[in-house]
């Protein structure tokens, strides 16, 4: 089976400019739309497997850059859940739990607590646990979009559980969740999940 790479294409005559895809791949279009744009704009007779793969190659030579933000004793605090062992019963009931994983971004100490549900109350409770373990709220509580916090993500305009608004409220803190898939933006804990499973 012959492979036909983009550049091939190109020195085919068949329509493909390399500096074209370049281009839209830093406009951070995905190879099916840079497929399409060729098709059209440039009479492009290649296959998308071609262009998915050169589009592949170029990202991952050119991987998107990530910057570090530092933050000031008692700014944030990350949090995240994580699966947890499966416990089974006396009568081999088998029963799924989850791991609360609470970070400083400062200092990277953490607090972790085993629950059996993610439900609103028990994630109040296990944030409020770790805030009592650390001695002290932060200013920000960075998390992601799970059901018991965030009823609606929205970058712009979240809707928060009326529970956690008056939480936060109490407690004088802010939450802030992250986009959508992005775990990047609250990998202290990301990774600390990782560690403690």
């Amino acid at each position: 089976v012959a492979v036909v790479t983009v550049s091939d294409s190109v020195s085919q005559g068949k329509g493909a400019d390399l500096s074209v895809i370049l281009a839209k791949v830093e406009a951070n279009l995905t190879a099916q739309r840079i497929y399409q744009d060729l098709k059209l704009e440039a009479s492009f007779a290649g296959s998308y497997s071609s262009v998915k793969r050169y589009v592949h190659q170029l990202r991952k030579t050119d991987p998107k850059l990530v910057y570090r933000i530092e933050v000031q004793p008692a700014e944030e605090v990350q949090v995240d859940f994580g699966t947890g062992p499966t416990l089974v019963g006396p009568e081999g009931k088998r029963t799924k739990t989850w791991i609360f994983r609470e970070v400083l971004s400062h200092s990277r100490k953490a607090y972790s607590e085993a629950v059996l549900r993610q439900d609103t109350e028990t994630f109040l409770r296990c944030l409020e646990n770790g805030f009592r373990a650390f001695g002290g709220v932060t200013l920000t509580v960075n998390l992601d979009n799970l059901k018991a916090a965030v009823l609606k993500a929205d970058w712009y305009d979240p809707q928060f559980n009326p529970k956690l608004v008056d939480f936060a409220r109490h407690y004088a803190t802010t939450i802030l969740p992250c986009i959508p898939r992005t775990p990047e933006h609250k990998g202290k804990v990301e990774n600390s999940v990782a560690y403690v499973k």
